[in-house]
């Protein structure tokens, strides 16, 4: 597509932090994504232009306007260049900042975890709501066209059967720097720590799976065992969420996540799910490998014949496209075109989507109390 033949949505970059060089970079495949950095705000210039240079370097785009200084951030929300602002910022500021750019009529893509509560991010959907503007949260292989073949595929019950199970991990080791200086460990930054940056992921797939298969009620969440760093902030947890089928009347009427998310052991993106006649994984759910988009069955048979042998496993190969976060910028572009077309209509995607993230927040939120009751269960009403 000719990227004269539309106008492109104008993306206000709020923040210089090291996601935002990874959007930058999406943004930048105009044909696709229908968007275009025009703005970036940071407290130091220094940042904001090195921030620039990646995008110059990457699409030869100079004419981006720089805020710098103590005021950056409000003087960007106001300008008149910018339909839209993505933001990065530490989860304590979102709620500000979100609100502010929500209600000086720009539409915002903010990176998860979304709130400091699930309290918080409802006002936001409010004053989106209000103000006529759409806000998403930045969880990137939602949109990864795998992610819908996978969904599609355990929806057939009559070959996957019914999901009983989903585990799952997201871990990496951080180094000494990161684990006393980023803002993820930091309870002044990111109060949630690996349970909000790493365990979103494993919450917001289990999600999307139960939805898809009727298990719509989340029933109450556990963290069997954690680890806190010197401010409070979990660096380690092990978690169990368990949603309910309600059409279903057996006793047995659940589908359980059971997840570990760390920021203290090497890199393990996989994820499981188990169904009654198939079980489904993915080695690679949250940041996807290089080379084909895989994801593996296997089957309930067992073969004997003078040594026990399981069936071999059946590899589906993907179609690639464009990547995932090419594809988010996409689909932020169509969101906030149709709100702006037609409004919020409730049970229209956009109101969905933002129902489903401010869901993930509330298992967010209850793994936190879980936590600081010494793993207790707790029971999501």
């Amino acid at each position: 597509m000719n990227t004269e033949s539309f106008k492109p949505l104008r993306i206000g970059i709020l923040g210089a932090a090291s996601i935002a060089r990874k959007n930058v970079r999406a943004i930048q495949q105009h044909d696709v994504t229908k968007c275009k950095v025009v703005a970036i705000a940071s407290r130091s210039a220094e940042k904001a232009n090195n921030l620039k240079t990646i995008h110059i370097d990457t699409n030869g785009q100079s004419d981006i306007e720089i805020f710098a200084g103590f005021d950056a951030y409000e003087r960007l929300i106001k300008s008149n260049l910018v339909d839209a602002v993505y933001i990065p910022l530490p989860t304590c500021l979102k709620k500000e900042w979100v609100l502010a750019a929500l209600d000086n009529k720009k539409h915002v893509l903010v990176e998860k975890p979304v709130a400091a509560s699930a309290g918080h991010y409802e006002t936001m959907i409010a004053a989106a709501k209000l103000n006529k503007r759409y806000l998403m949260d930045g969880t990137m292989f939602v949109h990864n066209s795998r992610t819908k073949h996978i969904l599609d595929h355990i929806a057939q019950i009559e070959r996957f059967g019914r999901v009983t199970r989903i585990n799952s991990e997201f871990t990496f080791r951080g180094d000494e720097d990161f684990l006393s200086n980023n803002i993820r460990t930091q309870k002044g930054g990111d109060l949630h720590g690996c349970v909000g940056d790493l365990g979103w992921y494993c919450v917001r797939l289990a999600q999307l799976v139960s939805k898809k298969v009727g298990a719509n009620d989340i029933k109450s969440v556990r963290v069997s065992g954690w680890k806190l760093n010197a401010e409070g902030v979990p660096i380690d947890a092990t978690c169990l969420v368990t949603f309910h089928y309600n059409a279903i009347q057996e006793r047995d009427n659940n589908c359980v996540l059971s997840f570990h998310c760390s920021f203290n052991h090497p890199l393990r993106q996989r994820c499981e799910i188990v169904g009654t006649r198939e079980s489904l994984e993915i080695s690679d759910f949250v940041i996807p490998m290089e080379g084909p988009s895989l994801f593996r069955l296997h089957s309930e048979e067992l073969t004997v014949n003078d040594t026990y042998s399981v069936q071999s496993s059946e590899v589906v190969d993907v179609p690639s496209g464009p990547a995932q976060e090419v594809l988010m910028w996409m689909n932020f572009h169509t969101m906030c075109k149709s709100i702006e077309d037609n409004g919020w209509a409730k049970d229209q995607e956009p109101d969905i989507m933002s129902l489903i993230s401010c869901e993930t927040q509330v298992i967010i939120d209850a793994l936190m109390e879980s936590i600081s009751c010494d793993g207790k269960v707790v029971n999501i009403v």
